[in-house]
Protein backbone atom coordinates (compact mmCIF):
# COMPACT_ATOMS: atom_id res chain seq x y z
CA UNK A 1 0.00 0.00 0.00
CA UNK A 2 1.41 3.18 -0.88
CA UNK A 3 1.84 6.26 1.24
CA UNK A 4 -0.35 9.29 1.02
CA UNK A 5 -0.17 11.77 3.44
CA UNK A 6 2.69 12.71 6.44
CA UNK A 7 1.47 14.48 9.29
CA UNK A 8 3.48 15.44 11.68
CA UNK A 9 2.39 17.24 15.61
CA UNK A 10 4.94 18.63 18.13
CA UNK A 11 4.10 19.09 21.56
CA UNK A 12 5.43 20.55 24.71
CA UNK A 13 4.07 18.84 27.73
CA UNK A 14 4.22 19.44 31.48
CA UNK A 15 5.19 17.54 34.12
CA UNK A 16 3.10 16.89 37.24
CA UNK A 17 6.04 17.24 39.53
CA UNK A 18 9.58 18.71 38.34
CA UNK A 19 11.95 15.93 38.27
CA UNK A 20 15.99 16.14 38.05
CA UNK A 21 18.61 13.82 36.99
CA UNK A 22 22.07 14.06 36.68
CA UNK A 23 22.39 14.91 33.20
CA UNK A 24 19.19 17.03 31.89
CA UNK A 25 19.04 18.94 35.24
CA UNK A 26 15.69 19.97 36.18
CA UNK A 27 12.86 19.14 34.62
CA UNK A 28 9.16 20.47 34.35
CA UNK A 29 8.30 19.67 30.97
CA UNK A 30 9.32 17.32 27.85
CA UNK A 31 8.91 17.87 24.29
CA UNK A 32 7.18 15.10 22.34
CA UNK A 33 6.39 14.54 18.27
CA UNK A 34 4.10 12.16 17.31
CA UNK A 35 3.54 11.53 13.51
CA UNK A 36 0.80 9.78 11.46
CA UNK A 37 0.74 7.92 8.44
CA UNK A 38 -2.25 7.46 6.19
CA UNK A 39 -2.04 4.52 2.88
CA UNK A 40 -4.04 4.66 0.25
CA UNK A 41 -7.06 2.66 2.27
CA UNK A 42 -7.02 5.47 4.92
CA UNK A 43 -5.58 3.42 7.50
CA UNK A 44 -3.32 5.00 9.82
CA UNK A 45 -0.04 4.09 11.72
CA UNK A 46 1.05 6.55 14.51
CA UNK A 47 4.65 7.00 15.77
CA UNK A 48 6.35 9.04 18.32
CA UNK A 49 9.70 10.54 20.03
CA UNK A 50 10.20 12.26 23.16
CA UNK A 51 12.83 15.00 24.13
CA UNK A 52 13.88 17.03 26.70
CA UNK A 53 13.44 20.84 27.04
CA UNK A 54 11.57 22.14 23.84
CA UNK A 55 14.00 20.54 20.80
CA UNK A 56 10.22 18.98 19.64
CA UNK A 57 9.68 21.68 17.09
CA UNK A 58 13.39 20.95 15.44
CA UNK A 59 12.67 17.48 15.19
CA UNK A 60 9.17 17.65 13.60
CA UNK A 61 10.24 20.39 11.02
CA UNK A 62 12.99 17.20 9.68
CA UNK A 63 10.34 15.04 9.25
CA UNK A 64 8.03 17.65 7.82
CA UNK A 65 10.47 19.28 5.14
CA UNK A 66 12.70 16.54 4.27
CA UNK A 67 11.31 13.01 5.43
CA UNK A 68 7.78 13.66 4.29
CA UNK A 69 8.86 14.46 0.74
CA UNK A 70 10.64 11.30 -0.16
CA UNK A 71 7.84 9.10 1.55
CA UNK A 72 4.87 9.98 -0.59
CA UNK A 73 3.68 7.47 -2.97
CA UNK A 74 6.49 5.01 -1.54
CA UNK A 75 5.20 1.52 -0.57
CA UNK A 76 4.50 1.47 3.31
CA UNK A 77 5.70 -2.11 3.59
CA UNK A 78 9.17 -1.49 2.52
CA UNK A 79 10.26 -0.60 6.29
CA UNK A 80 14.19 -1.24 6.11
CA UNK A 81 14.65 0.84 2.39
CA UNK A 82 12.91 3.65 3.95
CA UNK A 83 14.74 3.46 6.56
CA UNK A 84 18.02 3.82 4.87
CA UNK A 85 16.28 6.57 2.50
CA UNK A 86 15.61 8.63 5.71
CA UNK A 87 19.13 8.21 7.02
CA UNK A 88 20.73 8.91 3.84
CA UNK A 89 19.25 12.30 3.44
CA UNK A 90 20.06 13.37 6.73
CA UNK A 91 23.45 11.77 7.97
CA UNK A 92 25.60 14.10 7.36
CA UNK A 93 24.03 17.05 9.05
CA UNK A 94 22.27 15.05 11.65
CA UNK A 95 23.99 11.48 12.13
CA UNK A 96 23.23 9.66 15.43
CA UNK A 97 21.70 12.87 16.77
CA UNK A 98 18.43 14.64 15.43
CA UNK A 99 18.52 12.43 12.44
CA UNK A 100 17.53 9.69 14.77
CA UNK A 101 14.67 11.30 16.74
CA UNK A 102 13.15 12.13 13.73
CA UNK A 103 13.35 8.37 11.74
CA UNK A 104 12.38 7.04 15.17
CA UNK A 105 9.40 8.57 15.00
CA UNK A 106 8.51 7.49 11.02
CA UNK A 107 9.77 4.56 11.45
CA UNK A 108 6.97 3.45 14.32
CA UNK A 109 4.63 4.53 12.61
CA UNK A 110 5.11 2.80 9.61
CA UNK A 111 5.76 -0.53 11.74
CA UNK A 112 2.34 0.47 13.69
CA UNK A 113 0.60 0.92 10.02
CA UNK A 114 1.76 -2.55 8.59
CA UNK A 115 0.72 -4.29 12.20
CA UNK A 116 -2.57 -2.73 11.52
CA UNK A 117 -2.91 -3.64 8.09
CA UNK A 118 -2.29 -7.54 8.95
CA UNK A 119 -4.62 -6.55 12.17
CA UNK A 120 -1.71 -7.97 14.41
CA UNK A 121 0.12 -6.54 17.83
CA UNK A 122 3.50 -5.60 16.97
CA UNK A 123 5.08 -8.11 19.11
CA UNK A 124 4.07 -10.90 17.26
CA UNK A 125 4.77 -9.04 13.90
CA UNK A 126 8.11 -8.66 14.92
CA UNK A 127 8.84 -12.30 16.49
CA UNK A 128 6.30 -13.05 18.87
CA UNK A 129 8.08 -14.39 21.73
CA UNK A 130 6.15 -13.70 24.97
CA UNK A 131 3.84 -10.89 25.91
CA UNK A 132 5.22 -11.02 29.74
CA UNK A 133 7.97 -8.84 30.09
CA UNK A 134 9.52 -8.23 34.15
CA UNK A 135 8.68 -4.52 34.60
CA UNK A 136 10.32 -1.53 37.14
CA UNK A 137 9.48 1.70 37.87
CA UNK A 138 12.01 4.03 36.74
CA UNK A 139 11.79 6.89 39.35
CA UNK A 140 13.46 10.41 38.40
CA UNK A 141 13.98 11.64 41.96
CA UNK A 142 17.02 12.96 41.98
CA UNK A 143 15.96 16.32 43.60
CA UNK A 144 13.25 15.00 46.03
CA UNK A 145 14.65 14.29 49.87
CA UNK A 146 14.98 11.05 50.72
CA UNK A 147 11.80 10.85 52.40
CA UNK A 148 9.53 11.27 49.43
CA UNK A 149 11.68 8.70 47.63
CA UNK A 150 11.02 6.14 50.29
CA UNK A 151 7.24 7.16 50.38
CA UNK A 152 7.41 6.57 46.12
CA UNK A 153 9.21 3.31 46.56
CA UNK A 154 6.14 2.39 49.05
CA UNK A 155 3.36 3.25 46.43
CA UNK A 156 5.50 1.10 43.80
CA UNK A 157 5.47 -2.00 45.58
CA UNK A 158 1.38 -1.17 46.20
CA UNK A 159 1.20 -0.33 43.03
CA UNK A 160 2.76 -3.86 42.16
CA UNK A 161 5.96 -3.13 41.21
CA UNK A 162 9.06 -5.85 42.24
CA UNK A 163 11.65 -4.08 40.71
CA UNK A 164 12.93 -0.24 41.42
CA UNK A 165 15.27 2.51 40.17
CA UNK A 166 16.35 5.48 42.18
CA UNK A 167 18.81 8.22 40.98
CA UNK A 168 21.96 8.67 42.13
CA UNK A 169 24.52 12.07 41.37
CA UNK A 170 23.92 13.78 44.49
CA UNK A 171 26.71 16.96 45.75
CA UNK A 172 29.12 13.65 47.61
CA UNK A 173 29.28 10.14 46.80
CA UNK A 174 29.10 9.67 50.69
CA UNK A 175 25.40 10.99 49.86
CA UNK A 176 24.40 8.62 47.10
CA UNK A 177 25.89 5.52 49.48
CA UNK A 178 23.44 6.77 52.25
CA UNK A 179 20.43 7.10 50.09
CA UNK A 180 21.02 3.96 48.30
CA UNK A 181 21.41 2.31 51.88
CA UNK A 182 18.12 3.74 52.94
CA UNK A 183 16.26 2.71 49.94
CA UNK A 184 17.37 -0.87 50.55
CA UNK A 185 16.60 -0.82 54.25
CA UNK A 186 13.17 0.86 53.48
CA UNK A 187 12.12 -2.29 50.21
CA UNK A 188 13.84 -5.21 52.24
CA UNK A 189 15.76 -7.38 50.16
CA UNK A 190 12.79 -9.49 47.83
CA UNK A 191 12.42 -6.56 45.83
CA UNK A 192 14.83 -5.61 43.14
CA UNK A 193 16.89 -2.24 42.95
CA UNK A 194 18.64 -0.41 40.11
CA UNK A 195 20.67 2.98 40.87
CA UNK A 196 21.03 5.48 37.78
CA UNK A 197 23.83 7.97 37.77
CA UNK A 198 22.70 10.17 34.64
CA UNK A 199 26.82 10.39 33.69
CA UNK A 200 27.53 12.04 36.77
CA UNK A 201 30.86 10.43 37.55
CA UNK A 202 34.34 10.38 36.18
CA UNK A 203 35.58 7.31 35.19
CA UNK A 204 37.62 6.83 38.72
CA UNK A 205 34.47 7.88 40.67
CA UNK A 206 32.66 5.17 39.05
CA UNK A 207 34.67 2.15 39.81
CA UNK A 208 34.88 3.36 43.19
CA UNK A 209 31.19 3.73 43.51
CA UNK A 210 30.84 0.54 41.89
CA UNK A 211 32.65 -1.09 44.41
CA UNK A 212 31.25 1.07 47.42
CA UNK A 213 27.47 -0.10 45.93
CA UNK A 214 27.63 -3.98 45.59
CA UNK A 215 26.96 -4.55 49.09
CA UNK A 216 23.32 -3.31 48.16
CA UNK A 217 22.76 -6.18 45.57
CA UNK A 218 22.08 -3.65 42.87
CA UNK A 219 20.52 -5.45 39.82
CA UNK A 220 22.87 -2.47 37.64
CA UNK A 221 24.42 0.80 38.24
CA UNK A 222 23.07 2.44 35.27
CA UNK A 223 25.03 4.96 32.99
CA UNK A 224 27.85 6.05 35.43
CA UNK A 225 29.66 8.03 32.85
CA UNK A 226 29.55 9.40 29.90
CA UNK A 227 27.76 7.23 27.15
CA UNK A 228 30.05 7.07 24.66
CA UNK A 229 33.13 6.46 26.60
CA UNK A 230 33.26 2.92 25.38
CA UNK A 231 36.97 1.70 26.73
CA UNK A 232 36.02 3.34 30.18
CA UNK A 233 33.07 1.43 30.18
CA UNK A 234 35.23 -1.61 29.42
CA UNK A 235 37.26 -0.37 32.31
CA UNK A 236 34.61 0.16 34.71
CA UNK A 237 33.02 -3.21 34.19
CA UNK A 238 36.86 -4.86 34.77
CA UNK A 239 37.77 -2.69 38.16
CA UNK A 240 33.80 -2.69 39.42
CA UNK A 241 31.83 -5.01 41.05
CA UNK A 242 28.01 -3.86 40.18
CA UNK A 243 27.07 -4.93 37.09
CA UNK A 244 26.64 -1.52 34.39
CA UNK A 245 23.20 -0.71 32.62
CA UNK A 246 24.11 1.87 29.25
CA UNK A 247 22.66 2.86 25.84
CA UNK A 248 19.70 4.87 26.43
CA UNK A 249 21.87 8.15 25.25
CA UNK A 250 23.48 5.56 22.49
CA UNK A 251 21.57 6.50 19.51
CA UNK A 252 23.36 4.13 16.77
CA UNK A 253 23.71 0.24 16.05
CA UNK A 254 26.92 0.98 15.58
CA UNK A 255 27.40 2.59 19.15
CA UNK A 256 25.69 -0.05 20.73
CA UNK A 257 28.46 -2.70 18.39
CA UNK A 258 31.20 -0.71 20.08
CA UNK A 259 29.84 -0.96 24.04
CA UNK A 260 29.58 -4.56 23.70
CA UNK A 261 32.80 -5.01 21.84
CA UNK A 262 34.67 -3.28 24.56
CA UNK A 263 33.06 -5.93 26.96
CA UNK A 264 31.54 -2.34 28.53
CA UNK A 265 27.59 -3.25 29.53
CA UNK A 266 25.32 -6.25 31.41
CA UNK A 267 22.36 -4.57 29.88
CA UNK A 268 21.84 -2.96 26.68
CA UNK A 269 19.81 -0.19 27.25
CA UNK A 270 18.03 1.20 23.84
CA UNK A 271 15.71 3.61 23.08
CA UNK A 272 13.40 3.38 20.16
CA UNK A 273 12.55 6.90 20.29
CA UNK A 274 16.03 8.08 19.92
CA UNK A 275 18.15 4.91 18.28
CA UNK A 276 15.94 5.12 15.13
CA UNK A 277 13.04 3.79 15.58
CA UNK A 278 11.67 -0.17 15.86
CA UNK A 279 13.95 -1.39 13.02
CA UNK A 280 17.61 -0.60 14.54
CA UNK A 281 15.86 -1.44 18.02
CA UNK A 282 15.26 -4.71 16.74
CA UNK A 283 18.95 -5.12 15.31
CA UNK A 284 20.48 -3.56 18.81
CA UNK A 285 18.08 -6.66 20.51
CA UNK A 286 19.99 -9.41 18.33
CA UNK A 287 23.02 -8.41 18.95
CA UNK A 288 22.43 -8.37 22.41
CA UNK A 289 21.35 -11.71 22.07
CA UNK A 290 24.23 -12.98 19.77
CA UNK A 291 26.64 -11.75 22.86
CA UNK A 292 24.65 -13.82 25.10
CA UNK A 293 23.30 -10.45 26.61
CA UNK A 294 20.11 -9.47 28.18
CA UNK A 295 17.96 -7.05 26.64
CA UNK A 296 16.17 -3.29 28.68
CA UNK A 297 14.55 -0.04 27.68
CA UNK A 298 14.53 2.81 27.75
CA UNK A 299 11.39 5.25 28.47
CA UNK A 300 8.06 4.93 26.13
CA UNK A 301 7.44 1.79 27.62
CA UNK A 302 4.04 2.25 26.52
CA UNK A 303 5.95 0.99 22.75
CA UNK A 304 8.90 -0.61 23.83
CA UNK A 305 6.32 -3.60 25.44
CA UNK A 306 5.47 -4.58 22.18
CA UNK A 307 9.35 -4.92 21.06
CA UNK A 308 10.43 -6.89 23.90
CA UNK A 309 7.90 -9.52 23.55
CA UNK A 310 9.42 -10.28 20.17
CA UNK A 311 12.90 -10.76 22.20
CA UNK A 312 13.74 -13.87 23.94
CA UNK A 313 16.90 -11.91 25.67
CA UNK A 314 13.92 -9.57 26.83
CA UNK A 315 15.16 -8.55 30.60
CA UNK A 316 13.20 -5.70 31.92
CA UNK A 317 10.98 -2.82 30.72
CA UNK A 318 11.41 0.52 32.28
CA UNK A 319 7.87 2.36 33.25
CA UNK A 320 8.90 5.49 33.24
CA UNK A 321 7.95 8.68 34.78
CA UNK A 322 7.06 10.86 31.85
CA UNK A 323 3.35 10.05 32.00
CA UNK A 324 2.44 9.42 28.38
CA UNK A 325 0.29 7.07 29.23
CA UNK A 326 -2.04 9.75 30.29
CA UNK A 327 -2.60 10.69 26.76
CA UNK A 328 -3.25 7.41 24.92
CA UNK A 329 -6.38 5.17 24.56
CA UNK A 330 -4.76 1.82 26.35
CA UNK A 331 -1.84 2.13 28.70
CA UNK A 332 0.06 -0.60 29.38
CA UNK A 333 -1.05 -2.89 31.63
CA UNK A 334 0.87 -5.13 34.36
CA UNK A 335 0.07 -7.98 36.74
CA UNK A 336 2.36 -9.55 39.40
CA UNK A 337 5.33 -7.04 38.23
CA UNK A 338 5.06 -8.14 34.60
CA UNK A 339 4.65 -5.69 31.67
CA UNK A 340 1.93 -6.92 29.35
CA UNK A 341 1.75 -6.19 25.52
CA UNK A 342 -1.49 -6.26 24.36
CA UNK A 343 -3.00 -8.19 21.57
CA UNK A 344 -4.68 -5.19 19.92
CA UNK A 345 -3.17 -4.31 16.38
CA UNK A 346 0.13 -2.48 16.00
CA UNK A 347 1.42 -0.68 18.90
CA UNK A 348 -2.06 -1.17 20.59
CA UNK A 349 -3.09 2.27 21.51
CA UNK A 350 -4.18 5.28 20.04
CA UNK A 351 -3.22 8.77 20.97
CA UNK A 352 -5.92 11.44 22.99
CA UNK A 353 -5.16 14.35 20.13
CA UNK A 354 -8.08 16.59 22.30
CA UNK A 355 -6.42 16.16 25.58
CA UNK A 356 -2.88 16.75 23.96
CA UNK A 357 -4.39 20.16 22.52
CA UNK A 358 -3.04 22.25 24.88
CA UNK A 359 -0.01 21.63 25.03
CA UNK A 360 0.77 21.58 20.78
CA UNK A 361 3.39 23.96 19.91
CA UNK A 362 3.66 23.48 15.68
Amino acid sequence: MKIKKVEVKSYCVDLPTPVKAYAAGLMTNFGMVIVEITDENNLKGYGYTVMHGEQQDSIASIIKNTYSKILIDTDSDRIEYLWNLMWRKTHYAGRGGSASFSIAAVDTALWDLNARRLNLPLWRLLGGNDPKVKAYAGNIDLNFPIEKILDNATKNIEDGYKAIKMRLGRDSLKEDIARVEAMRNHIGDDIELMADANEAWRLDQAIKASNMLNEFNLIWLEEPIKPDDFIGYGQLRSKGKTSIAAGENLHTLQEFQLLIYFKGVDFPEPDLTSCGGVTPFMKIARLAEANNLPIISHGAHDVHIQLLGACPNAAYVEVHAFGIENYISHPMEMVDGYAIASDRPGIGFDFNFDKLKQYETK
